[in-house]
């Protein structure tokens, strides 16, 4: 190994780290502040901000035209590209802010909900503070400095949902907690990032430079809006057929899925991203890094996904109180397809630090057309039959940039299943076990509280010992297993 490609695997492997603490810390911050938030306010209150989201997450991908992306990805970065990058995402961010907040009425008409009118107004202010930090962040994540980026992040939520929208829901709020609380992660998080990194903010669009940026910026800003709009169509259709009542409902569940599994792709992706485009040229290293976070994914999202779905009937209501019953069975049908939702993250990542950019696209745009129309259909049976609708489109994707990544990597299937193997043997047992460990403490008639405990320890055991053979393994890199 050369004295470059040491410093790289170090510095990767310290990114990982970091990015796991963050992980770790960021996942425990939500379920607990979103355990209380939940007791304080009502379902009806996070439908409301799930709908002004829906539009708020379209324009900031818009708002972004994949700066902040093509900021890491080029491989020679200059002044001028920095300045031109900032310069564009700022007029970005306040161009979006001031089209959202004057289509509000339009956009609150197409959601069927006028109270979303002025909770987009307010929340508008978001984009352009986050356009000021988006070349920040992508310095961040293209120097691998996890560290900070886990310290800022940590701090940002902290401040905001931890503090500000916890003390305002106490005074009785209610939705406009989650609003201010949002507002004030941003701007914590835009000063942080922006003094961490001190790039030059003097303004300039110089066209050579924009035209490299948006050369990968544009097809990325693209295929992130269609990413969005697959993401979040379901929301939209269950609010604007449903209600917020059962929005408030479908996004808990759909939480609590993603809470596990998000993050542990997130830890692997976004550290996957900027490590492979530094190393494209090179095929060998590129399929060994790409395998080897889709087998410690899997290994940590099959068994939460498995536990998830066993131990869902008493953690939503152990966290969130009885009223949030109605979360259980869309969670528990989720749960199934949580597992391919891990994995599909990480193809889409490799296509992107590759530049497979369009091949993504497509695959995008039929995906999110399969989430609505999946979700108006399953939306006839109610939230089960919207959860099974979308765990279709998911599982769809899974295979859709699964095969695109091998294709880019020059991966057999056989080695991409097998590298899953070992989870999903895990994830047979974990299971087992976390169900025998319900039914005892049922049949002993335990409280909501202990068979969530009971349930999560018993599935621990395995799970545990599994990830740390894997962690342990001698051919943890499966590049070595080709033939």
């Amino acid at each position: 190994m050369t004295p470059a490609e040491d410093s790289l695997t170090t510095r990767a492997t310290r990114a990982v780290r970091w990015r796991f603490a963050g992980t770790v810390v960021g996942a425990a911050s939500q379920l607990l502040v979103g355990a209380v938030l939940a007791r304080l306010l009502t379902p009806a209150d996070f439908g409301v901000v799930a709908l002004a989201y829906v539009a708020l997450g379209l324009a900031q991908a818009l708002a972004d035209g994949g700066l902040g992306g093509a900021v890491i990805r080029l491989a020679v970065l200059t002044d001028r590209h920095v300045r031109s990058a900032f310069t564009g995402s700022v007029i970005g961010g306040l161009a979006m802010a001031a089209v959202v907040s004057a289509a509000a009425p339009f956009i609150a008409a197409a959601l069927n909900d006028a109270i979303v009118i002025p909770v987009l107004r307010l929340l508008s202010v978001g984009i352009a503070l986050r356009g000021t930090a988006v070349v920040a962040d992508g310095l961040l994540r293209r120097n691998l400095d996890f560290r900070r980026a886990f310290l800022i992040d940590t701090a940002g939520y902290a401040l905001g949902f931890g503090g500000v929208a916890v003390a305002m829901a106490l005074r009785g709020y209610g939705l406009w907690s989650l609003v201010f609380g949002s507002l004030v992660q941003t701007l914590t998080t835009s000063i942080a990032q922006l003094a961490a990194v001190r790039h030059s903010v003097r303004p300039l669009l110089a066209r050579r430079e924009l035209g490299d940026l948006l050369g990968f910026g544009v097809p990325a800003a693209a295929s992130g809006c269609v990413s969005y709009l697959a993401l979040n169509g379901d929301y939209f259709v269950v609010g604007r057929l449903m209600g917020a009542v059962n929005l408030g409902l479908y996004g808990r569940a759909y939480g609590l899925m993603n809470l596990p599994q998000t993050y542990a792709a997130a830890v692997m992706s976004s550290v996957l991203f900027p490590a492979i485009a530094k190393v494209q040229a090179e095929p060998a290293r590129v399929r060994a890094g790409f395998l080897t976070a889709t087998r410690l994914t899997a290994m940590i999202a099959a068994p939460a996904m498995a536990t998830m779905a066993i131990v869902a009937p008493h953690l939503v209501r152990f966290l969130y109180g009885p009223q949030w019953s109605g979360a259980v069975l869309p969670l528990q049908i989720l749960s199934v397809a949580g597992y391919f939702r891990a994995l599909y993250h990480l193809g889409g990542v490799v296509a992107k630090a590759l530049g497979r950019v369009y091949g993504e696209l497509w695959r995008q745009i039929v995906y999110a057309g399969l989430v609505i129309g999946g979700t108006v259909l399953g939306a006839r049976h109610g939230l089960p039959g919207v959860a099974i609708g979308v765990s279709v489109a998911i599982v769809f994707m899974f295979v859709a940039t699964g095969q695109l990544a091998l294709i880019a990597t020059g991966t057999p299937w056989r080695l991409y299943a097998r590298v899953q193997r070992d989870a999903l043997v895990i994830a047979s047992v974990t299971a087992a076990a976390a169900l025998v460990a319900r039914l005892l403490l049922e049949g002993l008639r335990a409280s909501n509280t202990f068979v969530t405990i009971g349930v999560l320890a018993a599935a621990a055991v395995p799970w545990t010992v599994g990830l740390l053979r894997t962690l342990r393994a001698p051919e943890l890199d499966p590049s070595a297993t080709l033939e």
